[in-house]
């Protein structure tokens, strides 16, 4: 048995946690960038609730491997949680982003500075392609984990990464950046970090 098991699980379900909040906290920001800046000033928790998706982004990365660890780990399950782990680091990226100058460049505007809604508009392109690419990562990882369960016999498993990874993988190339579908592949990944992270407390 291995001791590690248990507190990775426990980090994966507090990071899902976390990520899954701040996603049903943040408000939906419209289309124009003044307006968003707008919303971001008067939505005092904005900030904070960006801060725990990044917790739990990092979290989640972290408790990820304990599924390297429910069995001898072979390379497809190896190259899996790396591609899914890397996908969430650019996902985060955007996160990041809006946490720290989108929150700045908010309160310029708010100060009166309207010129900052076109530079607002140009580094959150920047991030959203980012938060696209890594949601590409986090959907081919997602692909190969689904066969990687199905080898090992846990069928609900496989089903939930292989909705995360061909719905995701869809989205991320099908939509335009100000879609939220893009973002599809982390937000069904949960599914399949619950599973995960029951199955290795039981372990534990």
């Amino acid at each position: 048995m291995q001791p590690l098991i248990r507190p990775l699980s426990i980090a994966l379900l507090v990071g899902t946690a976390l990520l899954g909040v701040g996603a049903m906290l943040h408000p939906i920001l419209p289309h124009d960038p003044s307006m968003q800046l707008r919303m971001i000033a008067e939505t005092w928790y904005f900030r904070p609730i960006h801060l725990a998706m990044l917790a739990g982004s990092a979290l989640i990365i972290l408790g990820i491997w304990t599924r390297a660890l429910m069995a001898p780990p072979a390379p497809p399950l190896l190259a899996a949680l790396a591609l899914v782990s890397l996908g969430l680091c650019f996902n985060a990226i955007d996160i990041a982003f809006m946490a720290s100058a989108g929150t700045q460049l908010a309160s310029l505007a708010q100060a009166g500075h309207a010129e900052m809604g076109t530079l607002f508009d140009s580094l959150h392109r920047v991030g959203l392609m980012t938060a696209r690419f890594g949601n590409v990562l986090i959907a081919l990882g997602a692909i190969v984990l689904s066969w990687v369960e199905r080898q090992d016999a846990m069928p609900w498993s496989s089903r939930l990464a292989s909705i995360a990874g061909f719905v995701g993988l869809f989205c991320a190339v099908c939509f335009p950046e100000a879609s939220l579908l893009i973002l599809a592949a982390v937000t069904l990944m949960p599914g399949w970090q619950v599973a995960t992270a029951l199955r290795g407390m039981r372990l534990g």
